[in-house]
């Protein structure tokens, strides 16, 4: 590599090919950063050193030698610093090509449950693991006397003490519901006496979670942890400081830093001018430039456009057909090309593509096992309007295109869970709404616009769209639809394959454990015995 200095004694030797061999000091010092100095396949280790496999990754596209020599002679055993060559490989084999080899995790605690979802806009090279409104009370008082909710640090002081008192207020009925609703399950469970063990009583607190999360405030803090490729969080960073809103902006600026003390090399270019602060500058512009032609639009045009409440799921589109799809797997499967057996397919019975499908998928014995990559090349597009919480689990499901949402309003309607009429608390959960929508407008008023979205509350309906393929369909709706999973997400992906089923029924009919069953008495009961007996399991074999 033309440039960079090498000095390969004593970690690595040459061989009569002349190529790098590590001597045994190599072994010794490689030990610590491979599974195996030996081995044909090996693991790369976490630790201090484990970003300098991403730089001998990317060596290895114009080196003969094996990865671990690259690293030990060009990386370990250098006079000069290691980072510095790391900016010397960025600089010849691109960042982009570099980062994406290297891992980092980010946790952002006490943001705002507006921020989370920005956070969580990324593409599937990136995971994130957030707190669970399902599982968690978020009632707890801080050591100051405060609920955790934020308020933004730009409101004036008149602004923050009306957006207190209110949200103060929502968390009090959220209380006062929560624990209504948790001994108004437990007094009705038909689960005989003798099965009241702490699985049960799990699975009672976290339905009287499902019933009360519909109060929760956007501004409800939470905690999300990050981990994904160096490229996925550089672009998430810049992604952050690219929005309107100071405290997501300012988020991005905080990862910034953090990534910047643990894995500097990476980001040296994310807050550049003329690179990651480029990027930056045109997400933001042309995001506000859209809002701009959106207002104008509504404008125009709003009085004579009819706008749907309530909760719906409508498929817009199907991108391919059933015969595309059997000629994709015959194609990928023999030796002709495409246009000439989808030409021919079209001649096949429905029987003969039916069975070539049937083949393809084959026996499915749990809903890990999805059909293979052809049934990718149908695309559903759908457009969903429903409460925040279930769009916020709808969300995390990475592997969809276009997949965006309106901004929270307090508009489109909201429904009320059955359990808080059964305890008497409907006048109680309306407030809640009431105070939501006030605290809004209020702010709305003020010219808060962008910070109105934190008043509104997780019941409230939002609209989002997406495009999800056919094998995602299959893996989402038999995972969202199991008994366990929240009334309002599970009736979201019911509709979408039902609506689907109309045009696609060969997709559909394959999908043999989407579970439709409503009549759960203590949805998660099953599954929390399950697992109690798993760690029961492990316990037993661990002594």
């Amino acid at each position: 590599m033309p440039g960079i200095e090498r000095n390969t004694a004593p970690l690595v030797s040459k061989n009569e090919q002349g190529l790098r061999e590590l001597t045994d000091e190599g072994h010794i010092a490689l030990s610590s950063i491979v599974s195996d100095t030996d081995a044909q396949v090996y693991a790369i280790r976490k630790g201090e050193n484990s970003r300098y496999a991403a730089g001998g990754m990317a060596r290895l596209s114009r080196s003969p030698d094996d990865l671990r020599t690259i690293i030990a002679a060009e990386f370990l055993n250098r006079d000069t610093g290691s980072e510095d060559l790391l900016r010397r490989v960025i600089t010849q084999f691109g960042d982009d090509s570099v980062a994406q080899l290297d891992f980092d995790q980010v946790v952002f605690e006490g943001v705002s449950n507006v921020a989370t979802k920005k956070i969580e806009h990324g593409r599937p090279a990136i995971g994130y693991l957030e707190q669970s409104t399902r599982y968690l009370r978020f009632d707890f008082k801080d050591g100051e006397g405060n609920y955790k909710y934020v308020i933004p640090s730009e409101f004036d002081d008149q602004t923050a003490e009306d957006f207190k008192t209110n949200l103060d207020e929502i968390f009090d009925i959220y209380s006062a519901l929560y624990l209504k609703a948790f001994e108004h399950i437990k007094n009705t469970s038909t689960t005989p006496l003798s099965q009241r063990d702490r699985a049960w009583e799990t699975s009672c607190h976290a339905q009287a979670c499902d019933s009360v999360r519909g109060l929760l405030p956007a501004a409800t803090k939470s905690t999300v942890g990050v981990a994904g490729s160096s490229q996925a969080i550089y672009n998430m960073i810049l992604r952050l400081e690219s929005e309107p809103l100071p405290e997501v902006k300012s988020l991005g600026a905080a990862a910034l830093d953090a990534v910047r003390v643990v894995n500097p090399v990476f980001y040296e270019r994310a807050d550049n001018p003329n690179r990651g602060g480029l990027i930056s500058a045109n997400k933001a512009a042309t995001r506000a430039a859209s809002k701009a032609n959106a207002k104008k639009f509504a404008e125009k045009f709003n009085e004579s456009i009819e706008q749907e409440y309530g909760a719906y799921v409508q498929l817009q589109s199907i991108d391919g057909t059933k015969d595309e799809l059997v000629a994709k797997i015959i194609t990928d499967a023999g030796n002709l090309p495409y246009a000439n057996v989808l030409d021919k397919v079209h001649e096949l019975s429905e029987e003969e593509k039916d069975e070539i499908l049937d083949d393809y998928v084959g026996t499915r014995d749990n809903r890990r096992v999805k059909p293979g990559r052809a049934f990718e090349m149908v695309r559903f597009t759908y457009e969903v309007q429903c409460d925040i919480g279930a769009y916020r689990d709808i969300q995390r499901h990475r592997i969809v295109d276009g997949f965006n949402w309106q901004n929270y309003q307090p508009y489109l309607g909201h429904d009320r869970p059955k359990v808080i009429d059964e305890i008497g608390g409907a006048e109680l959960y309306e407030r809640a709404f009431k105070l939501s929508q006030n605290t809004y407008e209020l702010l709305q008023e003020r010219g808060y616009e962008e910070q109105a979205q934190y008043a509104v509350l997780f019941g409230h309906n939002i609209r989002f769209s997406f495009a999800m393929n056919a094998r995602e369909l299959f893996h989402a709706a038999e995972l969202r639809t199991a008994v366990q999973g929240h009334p309002s997400y599970r009736k979201v992906y019911m509709d979408m394959v039902e609506q689907a089923e109309v045009d696609a029924p060969y997709i559909t009919r394959h999908m043999n454990f989407l579970n439709t069953d409503d009549n759960a008495e203590l949805a998660r009961l099953d599954a929390e015995r399950a697992q109690a007996a798993r760690l029961q399991a492990l316990d037993v074999a661990q002594q």
